[in-house]
């Protein structure tokens, strides 16, 4: 079916609104879909999807692609016979419609059917948390006060035929906190003490250097019984000595030099201790007193030297009383 133009008269498809001819309108009214139609960019007018040209100045808006190109291959036919997948070199595919049969004893198949034992191994442990967890909270619940041991408020001890509230602890208790108190010296009551020990343990190895002496130069091995074991002993009285002025508390540090002082006491008479001590071990091992004499002076000799720096610091390096 066509339409006339009304200007020119000349034969126009149906559904044309502008003659292609002489451009006059054709007031024929078409619906078209608005999502297929393009704008002219010369008039602005509509053209409809199935045009190449505005249907109203004639310019071309939609350009048609050129067929594309298809490549002839000359290609062999594979066929369905072992002749013709000879001559091809292809192989004939077979399709099966029975489906593979799956071993059920093979370790890919048992994988597949139960989880990793990793996977079992971590479910047991979250478990074994979750639960002791739950058991220990509700077994042993929180309690912020469980680490304070003093009352917080007296206690009324009535009912228990004692009078009234008791807001401290009265008694042996009482007194035992109190004479603890009382019984433990101050640092410098213990430096004194420990200055004072060092003095009498000084005494002692100048009694039993004098001792040894006597008994070289009289050769009488007789009055050597039980000086060893006063020698040892001693020695280490002087030990432990220094290891307690050692543990002497001294956090602000107003007492280093003093502290400093008695340890230099104690090593030196620490060092006449084991002068001493060998030249006891010399006498009672030697079956000759007095052949064994020369070395055992000359043993105490060579601790000389600390005993007369002891004797000149001991009274100067005395802690002061406070």
């Amino acid at each position: 079916m066509s339409q006339a133009c009304l200007n020119c008269g000349r034969s126009l498809p149906d559904g044309t609104v502008v003659c292609p001819y002489c451009h006059a309108m054709t007031e024929v009214t078409q619906k078209i879909s608005l999502g297929d139609l393009t704008w002219c960019p010369a008039c602005g007018a509509l053209v409809p999807p199935e045009e190449v040209a505005c249907p109203k100045c004639g310019r071309i808006v939609r350009e048609q692609e050129p067929p594309r190109p298809v490549r002839e291959l000359d290609l062999p036919e594979i066929g369905e016979t072992e002749e013709d997948a000879a001559r091809t070199g292809v192989m004939t595919r077979i399709e099966s419609a029975i489906p593979p049969v799956v071993d059920e004893s093979s370790p890919s198949a048992r994988r597949d059917r139960m989880p990793r034992p990793r996977a079992f191994a971590f479910a047991a442990l979250f478990a074994v948390a979750i639960v002791g967890g739950a058991a220990l909270l509700i077994t042993h619940p929180w309690d912020p006060m469980a680490s304070i041991t003093r009352a917080s408020e007296p206690a009324d001890t009535s009912m228990s035929g004692f009078p009234g509230l008791v807001e401290s602890l009265t008694g042996q208790d009482r007194d035992t906190e109190e004479s603890d108190e009382q019984g433990s010296p101050s640092s410098e009551e213990s430096l004194a003490q420990l200055h004072e020990t060092l003095g009498s343990l000084a005494d002692k190895v100048d009694e039993s250097e004098d001792a040894l002496r006597n008994a070289c130069s009289d050769g009488d091995g007789s009055s050597l019984d039980g000086g060893l074991e006063d020698a040892q002993s001693t020695s280490i009285a002087v030990s432990n000595a220094i290891a307690t002025i050692g543990q002497i508390d001294d956090a602000d540090g107003e007492r280093a030099e003093t502290i400093d002082h008695l340890l230099t006491l104690g090593n030196w008479l620490r060092n006449r201790c084991d002068a001493l001590t060998d030249a006891w071990d010399i006498a009672e091992n030697a079956s000759d007193l007095s052949a064994a004499s020369g070395q055992v002076i000359s043993r105490l000799d060579s601790a000389t030297d600390y005993r007369m720096l002891f004797e000149q610091n001991y009274d100067a390096w005395a802690p002061e009383a406070d």
